[in-house]
């Protein structure tokens, strides 16, 4: 009957498992955005291209801009991310 102490138990890892998948759903968000957003864009010129030539233009031409706005939020974010880490 004697009484052993025993050493506190580790945390399962669960928490840092979820914070760690996390981060990088974080880092990878735009970039799988772009890639996922690209296809749509080819699928929808595709069909866009069964009913008019120029409605597929329309439509490369209204998905380029949408991308060229997505890659310049995401330049403004990095480069105000980096001023913060600078001071």
């Amino acid at each position: 009957m004697y009484y052993q102490n025993q050493p506190p138990k580790e945390p399962s890892g669960c928490l840092q498992t979820l914070v760690i998948t996390r981060a990088i759903l974080g880092i990878l968000f735009v970039p799988i955005l772009l890639v996922v957003g690209a296809l749509l864009l080819v699928l929808a010129a595709f069909y866009a291209l069964t009913i008019s030539p120029l409605l597929a233009v329309a439509v490369i031409a209204i998905g380029g801009v949408m991308i060229l706005a997505l890659a310049k939020w995401e330049s403004r974010r990095v480069a105000k991310e980096a001023e913060q880490f600078k001071e």
